[in-house]
C-alpha cells in the first residue's frame, strides 16, 4: 500500500509502516516526494528553496525509508531503530515527505508548513528524534562525524541499529568530511553506510570545476571504506546496494541528476536555490503526472 498524491498535491496517508514495497511502489514514492517538494515551494512563491538537490535524492529517500531502514514504527523497538542523518540539510524538502511515507511525520505536521512558530519541519532540519530527525542541518560537512558517533555508540551499547548518512558530492569539499571518514575507517564502523547524492553540481557550478578532488570512490577506499557505485534513480539497484553488509563502513556513490524530474531544471545549477513561479509549478505538475502514468503503464 503506497501513498498517493491527490490533484491538489496533498499526500494521502495511505501508508502502512513496514509493508513490503515493490519497485513500482518505490518509484511512485519517489515521484510523490518530488511532487511534495514542488508543493512546498509553490506554497511560498517568494522564497527560494534548494529544489535541485531535493529532487535529485528522491529515490534515495524513498528506498531508504521505504525498503531498507528499520524505522521504529514497524516491529523494531524504538531504541534499536536505524538512524538517518541528512548531512546535506538543504535537501530537507525531500526528507519530509519520505518521513511521512514511513509514518514518522503526520499529515498535520506537513500541514503546519515550513515556517512559523507551529512548524515542526523547516527549510533545514531541526533535530527531533521523536520524528526521526536525527540532526539539525545547515552547515555542510557535519553529518558524517555525527553519524560515525552514532555508529560507535550503537556498537558500545550492543544495538543492531544501522546508521545511514546522506551527503552531497559538493559537500565532500569540506575537510571535516575526511576527518570523520578517517575516524570511521580506523574504527571499522561496519554499521555505518554513507550515501553520496552525486549530482555533479553545487552552488557555484560543476563540482569538477569548483574543487576537483578526484574520484570519491578512491578517496573513501583509502580511508578504509568498502565502496559501491549505483544509478541513484534506479530504485531496484538502490535497494540492492543499500542492503549490503560489511565489517567496514560502506559508501555508496549514487549518480544522480540535479533537478531530476523537471525537464527545465535538470542539470541546471540555477535550480540549486531558486523560487518556483506559477508557470514552473504548472509545468512541474504536468511532467510529474506524466511520469507517474508512465510508471503505472509500465507495471501493467
Amino acid at each position: 500500500m503506497t501513498s498517493e498524491t491527490t490533484e491538489t498535491g496533498r499526500m494521502d496517508s495511505g501508508v502502512r509502516a513496514g509493508a513490503a514495497l515493490s519497485n513500482t511502489d518505490l518509484a511512485l514514492r519517489a515521484l510523490d516526494i518530488r511532487r511534495q517538494v514542488i508543493e512546498f515551494a509553490h506554497s511560498y512563491p517568494d522564497t527560494p528553496f534548494h529544489l535541485g538537490g531535493s529532487l535529485s535524492c528522491a529515490e534515495i529517500m524513498a528506498v531508504l525509508l521505504g525498503a531498507v531502514m528499520k524505522t521504529g514504527v514497524d516491529d523494531t523497538p524504538w531504541e534499536e531503530r536505524d538512524r538517518l542523518v541528512l548531512s546535506k540539510g538543504h535537501a530537507s524538502l525531500a526528507l519530509w515527505p519520505a518521513l511521512f511515507q514511513a509514518g514518522l511525520l503526520s499529515e498535520d505536521d506537513l500541514a503546519k508548513g515550513v515556517f512559523g512558530p507551529e512548524a515542526v519541519i523547516g527549510k533545514q532540519p531541526r533535530r527531533d528524534t521523536s520524528r526521526g530527525i536525527e540532526l539539525s542541518g545547515g552547515s555542510l560537512g557535519m553529518g558524517l562525524g555525527y553519524a560515525a558517533g552514532l555508529a560507535l555508540a550503537a556498537r558500545r551499547k550492543g544495538l543492531p541499529s544501522r546508521i545511514y548518512c546522506v551527503m552531497g558530492d559538493g559537500e565532500c569539499d569540506e575537510g571535516s568530511v575526511w576527518e570523520a571518514a578517517s575516524f570511521a575507517g580506523h574504527n571499522r564502523l561496519g554499521s555505518l553506510m554513507v550515501v553520496i547524492d552525486a549530482n555533479g553540481l553545487q552552488l557555484d557550478g560543476p563540482t569538477s570545476q569548483v574543487l576537483d578532488s578526484g574520484p570519491l570512490t578512491g578517496k573513501f577506499a583509502a580511508f578504509g571504506f568498502d565502496v559501491q557505485q549505483v544509478d541513484g534513480h534506479d530504485v531496484a539497484a538502490l535497494a540492492n546496494v543499500l542492503t549490503t553488509r560489511s565489517d567496514r563502513p560502506l559508501v555508496v556513490v549514487a549518480h544522480t541528476i540535479k533537478g531530476k524530474g523537471l525537464s527545465f531544471a535538470e542539470n541546471d545549477v540555477k535550480w540549486h536555490d531558486r523560487c518556483l513561479d506559477e508557470d514552473g509549478y504548472r509545468r512541474a505538475v504536468a511532467e510529474l503526472e506524466a511520469a507517474r502514468k508512465e510508471v503505472l503503464d509500465r507495471d501493467e
